[in-house]
């Protein structure tokens, strides 16, 4: 348990952005707006190597790292295109970070735990391609997200905000990662998605009625750990696939799964 908490320290730490971050991404604000293919290889040509990268809903993103200048910015790809670059911490690039504080983390649970804490998710996961100034909702987040990437119940034990926010993009993440390029949900001539994002924070009965009203049956239910109840919802029209996960009668979390054995 001891490990635990001094893994989750080094990671928020290291994953937390900090005043000496240079802005790298001012110096590549001309390749807004490249095709991605040729931005990838000027980015290449100016000492920028592609580390890691994940697809979230019609966006990519992807971490790339200078080290000459010890630095990683993130590229968010639409239709095609560089649409934004911006700078984020060392551990998105799945580099450690000179904080002290992770330097510690690293002595005492070793660089493998460290790194492969790092890896996990990413400033691009988050809703405002962000990670959490504070240490204390960054681990709420990472615990939440790998709760939901990895299928596991739903434990908000401190009911806060960073926890569900973290599941509903593990579960989002988890479906992108299970649906296959040639079966996707927005291609092959199916309707476009149907936005259920007011829903969230709603009283259950509510959004129930609203997700039937909006083409939905619920195919599936469970219990999700001691404080949360799931449903799994699926619009044959659409091809949409949710879950949500209520707490105290109201939806916690309502995420786009991608498939679910019912979901057909």
């Amino acid at each position: 348990m001891k490990q635990f908490v001094v893994v989750c320290v080094a990671l928020a730490t290291a994953l937390t952005p900090t005043a000496s971050i240079a802005a790298s991404a001012d110096d590549l604000r001309d390749l807004v707006g490249a095709r991605a293919a040729g931005g990838e290889s000027e980015l290449e040509s100016r000492g920028w190597v592609s580390i890691t990268g994940h697809q979230s809903g019609s966006a990519s993103y992807t971490y790339w790292w200078n080290a000459s200048r010890k630095q990683c910015v993130m590229v968010r790809t639409n239709d095609g295109r560089f649409a934004a670059i911006s700078d984020v911490a060392n551990g998105d690039c799945n580099q450690k970070s000179d904080n002290n504080n992770a330097a510690v983390a690293i002595g005492a649970v070793g660089a493998i735990a460290l790194i492969a804490a790092l890896a996990s998710h990413k400033s691009g996961h988050h809703d405002n391609g962000q990670h959490y100034s504070d240490r204390e909702q960054e681990a709420d987040y990472e615990r939440g997200y790998n709760d939901g990437i990895y299928n596991q119940p739903y434990h908000n034990y401190a009911r806060r905000d960073a926890y569900s926010s973290g599941y509903e993009s593990g579960v989002r993440q988890r479906g992108q990662n299970s649906t296959y390029r040639d079966d996707h949900r927005w291609g092959g001539g199916y309707a476009p998605s149907v936005d259920v994002s007011d829903l969230t924070g709603a009283r259950a009965s509510g959004a129930e009625n609203s997700l039937e009203s909006r083409g939905f049956i619920r195919v599936d239910g469970f219990q999700s750990g001691g404080d949360g109840k799931g449903t799994i919802w699926w619009n044959g029209r659409t091809r949409q696939c949710l879950q949500a996960i209520t707490v105290d009668g109201r939806v916690d979390s309502l995420a786009d799964i991608g498939s679910h054995r019912r979901c057909r």
